[in-house]
């Protein structure tokens, strides 16, 4: 009788302790990135600006100084990216092709 009477029971979720380690919410979000004529759309979302950079300095061959540019306005390195944002890098003004 017992067993049946586990058996009906709901099966719920247990909830974990109150001092256990939560979960990060998921990053996610597209975030468009541009360099010189390359565009890409990307899941960047909730990364910073200078993470962004050292992944994809080498794939992009992006130039080692470059300032970021997020919806047009100038951020720094720690900046974190939002779903929808456009993070252009651009080189100085009047700095054109290779340094030398």
């Amino acid at each position: 009788m017992e067993r049946m009477r586990r058996k009906n029971r709901t099966d719920e979720t247990p909830s974990p302790p109150p001092d256990s380690p939560q979960p990060l919410p998921a990053a996610g979000g597209s975030v468009q990135v541009i360099w010189g004529s390359t565009t890409e759309s990307l899941e960047l979302a909730e990364m910073s600006v200078g993470d962004v950079f050292q992944m994809l300095q080498a794939p992009f061959n992006i130039a080692p100084a470059v300032a970021a540019l997020v919806n047009g306005d100038a951020v720094d390195g720690d900046y974190r990216l939002r779903g929808g944002d456009e993070l252009e890098f651009t080189r100085p003004g009047g700095e054109k092709g290779a340094a030398g």
